[in-house]
């Protein structure tokens, strides 16, 4: 009979040899398009190749020896150190992963417990051998602290999970051995027949309650990752969880049954898991995502499968998380399928993923009334969805028939066990942050230091404003008097800000930009009146003092409605006031009020400028611009082109700073270049492009046809994201027919 551990032996083995397999063929491949040289597959071949053959020789002729299972995860560890060290991609880390996998499935602790130790030091070696390379320059990186934190987390979770399930297993084993030993004496013992089954029925029920001990510990297990992967923002609270529901019911309703009802749930949960390896930047971004970011953001469901693919225990447990983000059109990824080459269960994922982000708060948006999540499901069908599986969803919406869920419903187990691995991550993430950092000149909190003390101060108080001041005229104070009568601007700005409230916080944003939270200026009269007084103390000082005749500021307000509004948010809509106070002449302020947002969450600013300036073109007695050289030259054109009964579109476009490095004006110097290149690039003779302010290029296209006007603004976003190597850069636009205000 085979033994167990010669199971375990030639379990190992396979998987190593798939392992390897997999890698020397990703390498070759790298090999034959010129990004590695045959001397790298030599050494991989040593580190790898050399060690598995002499392994599966020890194998073929001693199969029963249990230190087969030490010399492989040996040999492995050489050529996951050799990885660590020499490949291209910062995930490299996880490719512990399918070992892990194949140990839990084995139960065998103290090959974890090896594992977790070899694998910790070669990580600690490979992140000191990245330091003195000089590719990092902060031990205490964010990515650094996430990787050894979500090893630490993983070999943690698994050598316990692994404990309990080999306690359990050897408890069952031995149950089974006596309960066969058992039957074989009730078959010789004929008289005791009805006494002994009696107490077989007794055994029987004690086995049933252990498999289902052991199925909910599975999914306490599975729901604690879940749970803590939903962490990283507060705003995705429960997700994991209410996905897999509504994916249950979806099924339910289409015909599926017991365990694969269970299996679906266990597949929903975890359908999110590539996201550990997104960082939280991207993850709790607010506002749209860079190409690049973007396209960093949808590898989570490549690594999410790569993290699940090895897990046998549950049949197609890497298929949520790896084409929950296919179309059915054929236009999603990562691969692109089409119709019912996705599989079910991910378009039942896919369904229920859309339905959830639509109906919860997000960190870029609140969440859609129902109707107008209907319309959208309705919209989607047969191009983004499934049309049976989202008919299903809209027929239960229709009876309200999906689960209602309270996250503090969950079992004491998986609160415990989320608190635990939350509190882990914090403690990590908190360690890092204690310091304040303060800008030097002006002594306000820097940016980074600012954005987290105001974001817990908001989670104190959960009401409030949030201010923008930006320095008018900043940089022609600097070019006519000078950067030391500059600094005094910023000092003598700062003072003021900081007269406004005792119980106030302050950070320094940009070169000319203050960012301000006021929890006692809790209504927009309030803010209103905070800013007036403000703006009148600055005019005041600008009349009084020759030194400061160029001294303007303008404001920017948005509200604090809750403790869980997200500092970068309102920094947005705030920066939205901001340039609708721009309109309004130097020195003014705007206060956002949310019913201002568009539907489609384009920048309210950008829309707005755009309408104010094609009112102003077709009457520049409205007064919704102010006149300057560059209105004024716009204005002619536009003349032009009408006298002579040209069909005329206006595109306005707006070049917006996220990152703190590209705050400086002149740090706008570069990207305004490279967005009118890539303007004049696709357009033609006839089309004209102006300025408009800063960071703004109007582009009048003459002549086309309605159809044709996203095809040129396509091929000019194209064009310029190619060109721009900076970060933090965004360009939005708007659209408008002349035509309906000119004819």
């Amino acid at each position: 009979m085979e033994t167990q551990t010669k199971r375990t032996n030639r379990a190992l083995l396979i998987g190593w040899c798939v392992i390897v397999f997999v890698l020397f063929f990703m390498y070759l491949m790298e090999v034959f398009r010129g990004s590695r040289t045959p001397l790298y597959m030599v050494m991989f071949s040593l580190f790898t190749v050399v060690p598995q053959v002499a392994v599966s020789l020890w194998y073929m002729r001693r199969p029963d020896n249990e230190k087969i299972q030490y010399y492989i995860v040996f040999g492995y560890m050489l050529m996951y150190g050799f990885v660590l060290l020499t490949a291209n991609t910062s995930q490299v880390w996880t490719y512990i992963i399918p070992m892990l996998s194949l140990l839990v499935l084995y139960h065998n602790p103290v090959l974890i417990q090896w594992t977790t130790i070899i694998a910790i030091l070669l990580n600690i070696g490979e992140i000191a051998y990245r330091y003195i390379r000089g590719d990092i320059t902060d031990l205490l990186d964010r990515d650094i602290r996430i990787q050894i934190g979500c090893l630490a987390l993983c070999f943690i979770a698994l050598y316990v999970a692994t404990r309990i399930y080999k306690s359990s297993h050897d408890s069952n084993v031995a149950y089974e051995h006596e309960l066969t030993a058992q039957k074989e004496e009730l078959y010789q013992q004929a008289e005791e027949l009805e006494a002994l089954n009696g107490e077989l029925n007794e055994y029987a029920d004690n086995l049933t309650k252990k498999n289902e001990e052991l199925r909910k510990m599975s999914m306490q297990t599975i729901m604690t990752i879940a749970n803590t992967i939903d962490a990283k923002d507060e705003y995705t609270r429960g997700h994991s969880r209410r996905v897999a529901e509504y994916s249950a019911r979806i099924a339910e309703e289409l015909g599926f049954q017991g365990d694969e009802l269970r299996d679906i749930r266990f597949i929903g949960l975890l359908h999110d898991i590539g996201k550990i390896g997104v960082p939280d930047n991207v993850l709790n971004k607010a506002g749209k995502l860079s190409r690049e970011e973007y396209l960093l953001m949808q590898e989570h469901t490549t690594t999410g499968g790569d993290i699940l693919k090895d897990i046998t225990m549950i049949d197609n447990l890497d298929v949520g998380a790896k084409y929950h983000h296919e179309r059915y059109d054929g236009s999603g990824y990562p691969e692109g399928l089409k119709g019912e080459e996705i599989p079910l269960i991910a378009r039942i994922i896919g369904v229920a993923d859309a339905y959830d982000a639509m109906t919860s708060n997000r960190v870029y948006r609140r969440h859609l009334s129902n109707e107008r999540v209907i319309e959208e499901l309705e919209k989607g069908k047969g191009s983004q969805f499934d049309p049976k599986v989202c008919d299903v969803l809209l027929k239960l919406m229709k009876e309200d028939k999906l689960p209602k869920l309270n996250p503090d419903d969950e079992s004491i187990e998986v609160k415990q066990g989320t608190k635990i691995l939350s509190r882990v991550i914090d403690k990590a993430e908190a360690v890092a942050s204690e310091e304040l950092h303060y800008d030097e000149l002006t002594g306000t909190l820097s940016r980074e230091t600012g954005v987290r003390v105001i974001q817990e101060k908001i989670g104190e108080k959960g009401c409030g404003s949030v201010f923008i001041f930006d320095i008018d005229n900043f940089r022609r104070v600097n070019e006519k008097e000078g950067f030391m009568i500059g600094d005094r601007y910023l000092n003598l700005v700062a003072k003021e800000i900081h007269k406004l409230s005792e119980e106030m916080t302050v950070s320094r944003f940009g070169s000319d930009e203050f960012v301000a939270y006021l929890p006692s200026v809790d209504s927009e009269e309030d803010a209103e009146s905070t800013a007036a007084r403000f703006v009148a103390a600055i005019r005041h000082i600008a009349e009084a003092d020759p030194a400061y005749e160029l001294l303007s500021v303008s404001l920017g307000i948005t509200q604090v409605a809750t403790e869980k509004d997200r500092v970068m948010v309102l920094y947005e809509n705030a920066s939205k006031a901001l340039f609708m106070s721009k309109q309004y002449g130097e020195g003014s302020y705007f206060y956002y009020r949310f019913e201002m947002d568009e539907d489609d969450d384009v920048a309210v600013a950008n829309s707005a400028d755009l309408r104010h300036l094609v009112e102003f073109l077709a009457d520049p007695g409205a007064n919704t611009v102010k006149s300057t050289p560059e209105t004024d030259a716009l204005y002619a054109s536009v003349n032009e082109l009408v006298k002579e009964k040209e069909d005329v579109h206006i595109v306005l476009f707006t070049l917006r700073m996220t990152g703190s490095e590209n705050a400086d004006p002149e740090g706008r110097s570069v990207p305004m270049e490279l967005l009118e290149r890539a303007i004049e690039k696709s357009i033609r003779e006839p089309d004209v492009m102006m300025k408009y302010s800063n960071v703004q290029r109007v582009l009048l296209l003459v002549g086309l046809e309605e159809d044709m006007i996203r095809p040129v603004i396509n091929k000019i976003m194209v064009h310029f994201y190619r060109s721009n190597t900076l970060k933090g850069i965004e360009v939005h636009y708007d659209v408008a027919d002349l035509g309906n205000y000119l004819s």
